[in-house]
């Protein structure tokens, strides 16, 4: 009984100890870190590419040994090459355009990734580089005695529209991937038919970077110089950007850029899963037909907006778009609805942060106070409104089938003709109330040119985010500083001057 005892318990436990004290005494490396190689992950592995055509890979780097260096090369070739400070992990975009030295090769792009143990690792990219043949088409055409420069198709190499032609948009224009399209300052576009439109595909860019003195201008054929038509909404279609739906993708820059007239069959100014890296800036729909500005999904952030004038809604947003906005300054026509937010009851939420917001109704712009709706959320859409005004509405804020919205030193008044000027809806009408909230139901003077703040009851926007300017005013437009001067169509049509 005794020897089964310790054949059974105790030498397996003595074996054991001894195993122990043997590993300690043998092996000084016991507790050292263990650093794994180092990973890259490619945003592609590969793709197809013409001479002069730029090939953009983006890499994200990760190496529990820290990060030393990042060498990109072809052949014998260096590309690129990083150093970095001992980091865990790092993002880096390599942009290459195609020599002509590579055509009818396969060209294997080689990103080496080495941490401070000395461990490397690698990464390949291939490119199959030959002829390809532009898939659009620049023509220049006469109409009525005005000569034009008149695009069409696909657009697979960077390209610029220059301000010292008339340009026309002739159908179905779209970006490719890997392809930009700048538009310089002071250049007007217009869109000669009604299926006229301008898509930027996911992976492609659009650099429209207008200014106060010379913007940018997507318009109506009936507006050009010659044509005896008269523009109205629904001429064209609009513009659309396409983002991968990574939050810090990049689209490119719409800035100091006026859409006007579009909307047919579908929203004026499309933002599809675009990231926070995109610029949106002193932006302008007007008079569209549908809604103004769509936004479905992404991290997209949008500052001095002004929509004037859609038949339906000035913005509209779901898919889960989780952004940011600022000094938007939004006029609806009758019957309309300024911001509505709608998930259609799916995940992801949509849960922007908005600040300074002004949103006129047609009790303002059109004296018709019983119909349309400010801000309205459905659907388990959600938002959150600081310092956003809101008049000439029926309602001035709504939540309707599981939405979630925060209200917060924001101003209703002059909305619903019953007499009740706040228009608060009943399923958010205690909590637009409750003191914490320091919302405010005062009047105060403003038109639809979007002029007049009330300069108490503010919060700094600053708080909210690092994209947010601090201003001490609730509303879109201060008296001394109207950022929408100059660039601006008014609700009439006319240019704000």
């Amino acid at each position: 009984m005794m020897k089964s005892l310790f054949t059974t318990y105790i030498y397996p436990i003595l074996y054991f100890i001894l195993l122990l004290i043997s590993c300690n005494d043998d092996d000084d490396s016991v507790g050292a870190p263990i650093y794994f190689e180092p990973q890259i992950s490619l945003s592609e592995q590969s793709g197809s590419f013409g001479v002069g055509q730029v090939i953009t890979i983006d890499a994200e780097l990760e190496a529990s040994g820290l990060i030393e260096n990042l060498t990109v090369s072809a052949e014998s070739t260096i590309l690129a090459s990083q150093d970095y400070q001992a980091t865990g992990e790092e993002s880096f975009r390599l942009s290459v355009q195609v020599p002509a030295s590579w055509l009818g090769n396969t060209q294997s792009i080689v990103f080496t990734l080495t941490d401070m143990q000395g461990q490397v690792s690698s990464e390949s990219f291939e490119a199959t580089i030959s002829e390809i043949e532009p898939q659009y088409t620049i023509e220049d055409v006469t109409i009525n005695g005005t000569n034009f420069k008149q695009i069409t198709g696909n657009v697979n190499f960077d390209e610029t529209l220059g301000n010292s032609n008339i340009w026309l948009l002739n159908g179905s224009v779209k970006v490719d991937q890997q392809t930009t399209l700048t538009i310089e300052e002071g250049t007007t576009i217009y869109a000669l038919t009604a299926d006229s439109e301008l898509d930027i595909n996911i992976g492609g860019d659009i650099i429209a970077e207008g200014t106060l003195e010379a913007p940018i201008i997507f318009t109506s054929f009936n507006n050009a110089p010659g044509q005896s038509g008269t523009p109205s909404v629904g001429d064209w279609i609009g513009v659309t950007l396409r983002g991968d739906n990574m939050p810090d993708d990049n689209s490119g820059i719409l800035k100091y850029v006026r859409i006007e007239y579009g909307g047919n069959g579908d929203d004026a100014l499309q933002l599809r899963q675009v990231g926070n890296l995109t610029t949106i800036d002193f932006v302008q729909v007007h008079d569209a037909n549908s809604t103004g500005i769509r936004i479905r999904g992404g991290a997209v952030n949008l500052k001095h907006i002004v929509v004037t004038k859609p038949d339906s809604r000035c913005v509209r947003y779901g898919g889960g778009w989780n952004g940011n906005g600022q000094f938007w300054a939004l006029a609806t026509s009758s019957g309309s609805r300024a911001i509505n937010g709608t998930d259609e009851n799916l995940t992801p939420q949509s849960n922007p942060i908005i600040s300074n917001a002004t949103v006129i109704g047609a009790g303002i712009t059109e004296t018709t106070l019983d119909v349309g709706e400010g801000v309205r959320m459905q659907d388990g859409a959600n938002g959150q409104y600081y310092n956003t005004v809101i008049s000439g509405f029926g309602t001035s804020f709504r939540v309707r089938d599981g939405g979630e919205i925060t209200m917060r030193n924001c101003a209703v008044f002059n909305n619903d003709d019953t007499g009740d000027s706040d228009g608060l809806h009943s399923s958010i009408r205690d909590q637009y109330r409750e003191a914490a909230n320091n919302n405010s139901e005062d009047s105060f003077s403003i038109t639809d040119t979007f002029v007049g703040v009330s300069m108490t009851n503010s919060v700094d926007a600053s708080t909210l985010g690092t994209f947010f300017d601090n201003v001490n005013y609730v509303g879109a437009v201060p008296v001394d500083n109207d950022w929408t001067l100059g660039w601006t169509r008014n609700f009439d049509g006319s240019i704000k001057e």
